[in-house]
């Protein structure tokens, strides 16, 4: 039995397999893990042979959706959607300091909050 060492030649049948069991009907399995800190939020996402540059993170409004597709190699025409998820971000979370990396096979979005939504406030009582 000989084994298969060159990485890009797997890299690309592990794709290929993908996209053909995606476009198939199949599920690529995608992790989704979303913690909460004292300061930030953080959401990490993990898929399966997907290139960094096959992930999209867009902002509207106070919805974030995060989605990937897989391209061909061979055609730029045929692309299957492999993953697509739309958070819905609290008012606490400070839009402008949104940053987005990935690392390590996952793609991870940073949700800072407003310094404001961390203070305490003490709401004085009116009397009427």
């Amino acid at each position: 039995m000989k084994r298969i060492i060159n990485k890009d030649f797997l890299h690309n049948i592990a794709l290929h397999l993908d996209l053909f069991n995606t476009i198939g009907g199949g599920v690529s399995e995608t992790f989704v893990s979303v913690k909460q800190h004292e300061l930030d939020a953080v959401i990490e996402v993990w898929a399966a042979g997907v290139n960094p540059e096959s992930f999209k993170v867009v902002l509207r409004n106070n919805n974030l959706t995060v989605s990937s597709t897989i391209q061909s190699n061979h055609s730029m025409h045929v692309a299957a959607p492999i993953f697509s998820r739309t958070f819905v971000l609290p008012p606490a979370v400070n839009m402008a300091l949104i940053d987005a990396t990935y690392e390590d096979g996952k793609l991870r979005i940073k949700l800072p909050y407003n310094e404001s939504a961390n203070k305490a406030r003490e709401i004085v009582i009116k009397q009427l």
